[in-house]
């Protein structure tokens, strides 16, 4: 039965068939629509003959109840109806006379008499004083005004009968037609099958020569000469197999292979990594997967451009092939050999069918961190590179590539985030760890959505006198169970998420609001609010703090944006495009973290800025540290140099406040004069003299 039901299936599924009901379908309705269209042709004629017959015997019985009515002969009138309804076929039937009095009545049921109450239409009839009919719901009502002889009204007549004559010829009509568009389905469903199997047999022939290539099997030649479209599809279908089979290892090539690299792509990696995998638990032996990031490739690569990235992504893969074709041979015969692969920009993978132990995924990884820090030669320069490697041991850390390749990657974060250039082993924990950051972020971005984010001020103070003479905004988050978080519980996050962005906007805007309250109370407080790396590489960065500081009425030089040294020294022109604009209208710009990076004095000396802020590493180390010291001094002397404001960051205590002074800064911040605060308390502090009497101590 199996392979009779599977060919009444395949049967069933061909163009053939379908198009044969389709033609099929298409004449029973239009057999169907014809015959319907003559019904109801038939079907109006035939109700208005019935209604031209109905309304005739009801005026014949108005008229021979004439007398009848005029005399009030309630006795006849009576009789006369009960006979006659059976005739008319009617529900129910009465008279009026010309006082709407019940000279007689009748009814096809039980119902009982002497609760007529008059329909509408006998009503309007009598009023005015001619014949009334209408139809609905099936049902036809009439009344009909009784005249005597001399043209007086003395009454009406009415009827409501169901035309079943109606009903009976549309079933008959709707029988007819069924039976009519069947037998036109039974003559000439056949001859459209042979006609349509006919026509579409070059269709079949395509279809068998699409299942043969299906199987890979190109060398076969199509011949359908039909003179029409089909031929035409017929010769496409031959000129597109010559061409398939040729390109077949082209696109295999294409599917496995990394053409940069010309090493296996994460595709075939991921393949052969389930393969060992399953056979290391099958024979209980272990292997390794190793996830390879390069440290400062993005820096070389937008040095270079991406060409030369290319060649220099081609001879690190090269190296990690020497390396791991060099420990193939070194172990021991008959193992399979280890593959190198690249997944995507920067990242590669390392995979060792069989180890001994964990030592030697450790020893091998150590060898390509080796490898890599060795400088490679790309157009006349040297450049020098990082790896840092995540080590997954399998079947102990997964048996499958997806887990494995995950644990990997969390190893090598880890390992990005000490530092670089070293390897580490997946541990259980890094799960955790990454859970915990996927909720942190989810919470952070509810945070953004929800205002949970506040912003507290850390006031800047005058040397010579004490008084404020700024504040610093700095984010802090109110964080529903955990309480008030500082920026390092969450910035990190916030980052790698790409939050930083929005959440500076806020902050900035937040920070406007504030210092334009204060200036509403009288006190112009300048706020200074530290701008990310995301934000100022943002198109528009100078419209949105425009528009941050007209949509809080806040004069542009009550406004200090923070760039970091290594924001401002790394794209000088782009700092000078951006910067400019803003100063021009009054925002002043300051170097935060000054000193701890790498600044370019011949740049240093373009850069529109207005404010150095020296390190807090350096002030808290320079009553102790002479090196620290001589900084400090350097950075205080050029900024008077240059004729800039200097504000050093972190004092906490009146000896390193009075060296500050003695040195030239003229403004500083730190625990000594106030930790960060709400902006109540700022104004509080600003007000009083507590910052006086930090001085004076």
């Amino acid at each position: 039965m199996a392979p009779i039901r599977k060919a009444v299936s395949r049967v069933m599924r061909s163009l053939v068939m379908k198009f044969t009901l389709l033609t099929g379908a298409l004449i029973f309705a239009t057999t169907l629509m014809l015959m319907t269209l003559e019904s109801i042709s038939a079907q109006r004629e035939t109700r208005n003959l019935l209604i031209d017959r109905s309304v005739a015997s009801l005026q014949t019985t108005a008229s021979r109840l004439a007398n009848a009515v005029s005399e009030n002969n309630n006795g006849f009138v009576d009789l006369y109806v009960e006979e006659l309804i059976a005739s008319l076929g009617a529900q129910e039937m009465y008279v009026l006379n010309n006082r709407r009095e019940v000279l007689g009545e009748a009814y096809d049921d039980d119902r009982e008499q002497g609760r007529l109450r008059a329909a509408d239409m006998a009503v309007m009839a009598l009023g005015a004083g001619d014949l009334r009919y209408s139809v609905h719901d099936g049902f036809l009502e009439m009344a009909a005004p009784v005249y005597t002889a001399e043209r007086r009204l003395v009454g009406v007549v009415y009827a409501k009968r169901e035309l079943v004559e109606l009903v009976a010829s549309r079933n008959a009509a709707i029988q007819r037609q069924t039976l009519i568009a069947l037998f036109a389905l039974g003559i000439f469903l056949p001859l459209a099958a042979l006609i349509v199997g006919r026509a579409l047999k070059p269709v079949q022939t395509l279809t068998d020569a699409a299942r043969l290539a299906s199987s890979k099997n190109l060398d076969m030649r199509i011949n359908v000469k039909t003179g029409d479209e089909l031929e035409v599809l017929a010769n496409a279908f031959n000129r597109m197999f010559a061409r398939l089979d040729g390109n077949l290892k082209r696109i295999h090539r294409l599917a496995y292979v990394d053409l940069v690299t010309e090493l296996p792509n994460r595709e075939r990696f991921r393949k052969e990594t389930e393969r060992v995998a399953r056979k290391a638990l099958e024979e209980g032996t272990s292997g390794a997967v190793l996830f390879l990031d390069l440290d400062r490739f993005k820096r070389v690569n937008d040095s270079l451009g991406i060409g030369e990235g290319d060649r220099l992504l081609e001879m690190v893969g090269r190296r990690l092939s020497e390396v791991a074709r060099g420990c193939d041979m070194a172990s021991a015969s008959g193992e399979e050999p280890s593959m190198v692969a690249r997944l995507g920009g920067d990242e590669f993978t390392v995979l060792l069918p069989q180890i001994a132990d964990s030592a030697d995924a450790a020893r091998i990884a150590n060898k390509l961190v080796d490898a890599i820090r060795m400088p490679f030669e790309i157009s006349g320069h040297h450049v020098f590179l990082g790896v840092s490697i995540g080590v997954a041991v399998f079947p102990q850390d997964g048996a499958d590539p997806e887990t494995l390749m995950r644990h990997a990657d969390l190893a090598m974060a880890h390992a990005k985030r000490a530092g670089g250039s070293a390897a580490q082993f997946f541990e259980p924990t890094m799960n955790q760890s990454a859970f915990e950051r996927l909720v942190l972020e989810n919470e952070l971005r509810d945070a953004v959505q929800q205002d949970q984010l506040v912003v507290y001020y850390q006031p800047k103070v005058l040397m010579k006198d004490g008084t404020c003479a700024g504040a610093e905004a700095l984010v802090r988050w109110q964080h529903p169970t955990a309480g008030l978080l500082s920026p390092g519980a969450f910035i990190e996050a916030a980052e790698e998420c790409g939050l930083i962005g929005e959440i500076g906007d806020w902050v900035l805007r937040a920070a406007c609001r504030e210092a334009a309250s204060w200036r509403a109370r009288g006190l112009e407080i300048p706020v200074a609010v530290n701008v990310s790396a995301m934000q100022f590489e943002r198109e528009g960065f100078s419209d949105s703090v425009l528009d941050a500081l007209q949509a809080a009425d806040l004069p542009p030089h009550l406004l200090e944006l923070e760039l970091t040294e290594s924001i401002a020294m790394e794209n000088p022109e782009r700092v000078i495009e951006q910067v400019q604009p803003l100063r021009d209208r009054g925002v002043s710009f300051a170097i935060d973290d000054f000193g701890t990076g790498h600044s370019s004095l011949s740049y240093l000396t373009r850069m529109p800025f207005d404010v150095f802020k020296i390190d807090q590493s350096f002030v808290r180390d320079m009553a102790t540290d002479p090196h620290a010291r001589i900084v400090v001094e350097t950075i205080l002397a050029m900024a008077k140099s240059l004729k800039l404001e200097t504000v050093a960051e972190g004092v906490e205590t009146a000896e390193q406040m009075n060296m500050l002074r003695l040195q030239g800064a003229t403004l500083a911040q730190g625990f000594l004069f106030g930790r960060p605060m709400p902006g109540a308390d700022l104004v509080e502090f600003a007000t009083d003299s507590s910052a006086d009497r930090a001085v004076n101590e």
